[in-house]
Parts: structure tokens; C-alpha cells; sequence
């Protein structure tokens, strides 16, 4: 079972579909045999290059092939000719389109994407972003999309104002993460931006980004308290502050969210966890601002979370024992 879907049992293949699949399989290492060959005997033809181009459309994971169509493209005639060199480079984008659709997952084709378009006469970066936001479409957790974005965007920065670009990308970020909220690479590339964006702005303007960025939080811990792409973020968030201040004054906003999130969800394991650390970080910033009652309700949450969650419990456990030393109270985890 895989995914909570019970797996279906494969189907005998008939003796047709063998025998298609045994052709296949001729053909295709007969293919890779004559592509070999011609880069052992150092091949650089456009007869080459459509080879390279057939055996590519059947399996884009042979990086060596990758490297020898490179090469045969930057060894043809056109190469010399800044107009050719643009339609060939821009036939060679299309040829990758049908690759993609093949296997959008692979590292190659991305990596010759963009060798491809570094080496573009006239790139066309806007449009290169539109195609991005297609395929996010249609998988908005693909991280090979998520880090070729990364790479158009830096490039578009190039061309545009930066300034502008940044904040329509943080933009895009927060409408990916309201769509999901469990999407690592929507968060990630958020906290690539936001460090940028605060240095370009004013204090009141800053606390009214940082106030976004907590109610953008607080939406996420409670659509899904158990995800942990939320809590990473809140605290990448503070780890980012400027000052003691802004730490603490966050720390509260996070451990008053957690409060309101309890009494909906009081037995969420990932909240009660969070509790336990917001106030041991606080503790830590201002010492004598967590109460005798606040420190005995954490190790009392750590002893509970130990006997409910033993894949854990030693986690708690050590959790319990740093804290009780720190605070001068029993250790119920022992």
C-alpha cells in the first residue's frame, strides 16, 4: 500500500505486448550503440544531432549524450552565425518541450535548458517564466520547476528592475502557499526574497511585512498543525530578526497562535512540541518571562507527548532533562 492506495496487481503482459516491448528494446540499444560510436569517432554532423535527438526522446537520464549534443551543436556551421545560431537554439527549446513532457523531472534536460538559453542570442525571459508557471500548474511541488524559476528569475533581474521582479515573485510565493500550504518550495523560495525586501523598507513598513508573514503562518499551522513546512519557516523567521526584541515580540505571536490552534486541536503533537520550544526560547531571551505555571504545564506536555509518541520519546526526554535543569523544576520525563 503506498500513499493510503492498496497496490493494484501488475497485469500479465500478452504475448504481443512482449513481443513489442523485446523490438523496443532492440531498437533503442541499437540506437544508443550508433550514438556511442559516432561520439567515440568524433561525430559532429546534423545526422549526429538528430540521433542524439531520437535516443534523448527515449530515455533523457544518459548525461553523457547531453554533453555530446552540446558539443556537436556548438561544432556545426550555424554556431558561427549569430541568426542561425538563434533559430537553432531557439528549435533546440522546442525539442526540449517534448522532452519535458516525456520526463519533467529530469536533471539533464533542465541542466541543457539552460545552457541552451544562456547562450541565446535574445533570450526571452518573461516568456521562459510563463512556461514556468504552466508546469507549477501542473505539479506545484516540482522542485526541478521550483529551481529552474530560481534560475529564469535571477536572469530576469538582469534585464528588469530587480526590485519590482522580487516583489512580484514574493507575490506569486504567497499565492502558491495559500493555494498549498504544504508547498516546501513556495516557503523556500519565500525566504530567498524576504531578506531583500526588508532591507529595501523602513521600520514601520517592516513590522507591517513581518506582520503579513506571521498571519501567513498562522493560516498554515491551522489548516494543517502537522505540517512542518510552517514551522520551519516561523523559525527561519526569527532567526532573521534584527534584534531581541523582534525575536520575543514574535514568540508571543507564536505561542498565542498556538494557544487559539489547542483549543480547536488540543492533542496536535507538532503544536504542543512548538509550545514547549517557543517558551524555552523565550525563557532564553528574557530570562524570569516564563512562569513557574508555564514551565510546569512544558515538562508536564513533554512527560504526556513521551508516553503518547514513543517513535519520539527520546526526543522529549532530552527535551525534558535540558529544560529542567535550565528552569530548576523536576524532570517528569525521568
Amino acid at each position: 500500500m503506498m500513499h493510503g492506495k492498496r497496490r493494484v496487481a501488475a497485469k500479465e503482459p500478452t504475448q504481443d505486448e512482449k513481443e513489442e516491448a523485446r523490438q523496443q528494446l532492440e531498437q533503442y540499444c541499437a540506437l544508443n550503440s550508433r550514438v556511442m560510436d559516432l561520439k567515440a569517432q568524433s561525430v559532429f554532423t546534423a545526422d549526429a544531432l538528430d540521433a542524439t535527438r531520437q535516443l534523448l526522446e527515449l530515455n533523457t537520464e544518459l548525461h553523457t549524450v547531453w554533453n555530446y549534443r552540446r558539443t556537436i551543436i556548438k561544432k556545426l556551421d550555424a554556431w558561427k552565425d549569430t541568426e542561425r545560431r538563434q533559430k537553432m537554439l531557439e528549435q533546440e527549446l522546442e525539442f526540449l518541450m517534448k522532452v519535458i513532457r516525456n520526463n519533467i523531472k529530469s536533471y539533464w534536460m533542465w541542466n541543457h535548458r539552460m545552457w541552451a538559453l544562456s547562450l541565446l542570442p535574445r533570450a526571452t525571459w518573461r516568456k521562459e517564466l510563463s512556461l514556468v508557471d504552466k508546469l507549477i500548474g501542473m505539479d506545484a511541488r516540482n522542485y526541478h520547476a521550483w529551481d529552474y524559476r530560481r534560475f529564469v528569475i535571477a536572469r530576469l533581474k538582469d534585464t528588469e528592475d530587480s526590485d519590482a521582479v522580487d516583489e512580484q515573485e514574493f507575490a506569486f510565493t504567497t499565492a502558491q502557499i495559500n493555494r498549498d500550504c504544504a508547498n516546501h518550495s513556495a516557503w523556500h523560495n519565500r525566504s530567498k526574497l524576504l531578506p531583500a525586501i526588508l532591507t529595501r523598507v523602513d521600520q514601520q513598513r517592516r513590522e507591517e511585512v513581518l506582520q503579513t508573514e506571521n498571519e501567513l503562518i498562522q493560516n498554515a499551522i491551522y489548516t494543517d498543525p502537522e505540517d512542518q513546512n510552517a514551522w520551519l519557516y516561523y523559525d527561519w523567521l526569527l532567526d532573521i530578526q534584527k534584534s531581541d526584541e523582534d525575536r520575543i515580540r514574535l514568540l508571543h505571536n507564536k505561542i498565542a497562535a498556538i494557544r487559539e490552534l489547542l483549543e480547536l486541536e488540543e492533542d496536535g503533537k507538532r503544536p504542543l512540541v512548538e509550545l514547549v520550544s517557543g517558551f524555552a526560547e523565550l525563557g532564553r531571551l528574557q530570562p524570569g518571562s516564563v512562569t513557574d505555571a508555564e514551565k510546569e504545564e512544558c515538562m508536564e506536555i513533554l512527560r504526556t507527548l513521551k508516553g503518547v509518541d514513543s517513535y519520539h520519546a527520546g526526543r522529549y526526554a532530552d527535551m525534558s532533562s535540558t529544560l529542567s535543569k535550565r528552569w530548576n523544576v523536576s524532570d517528569l520525563c525521568v
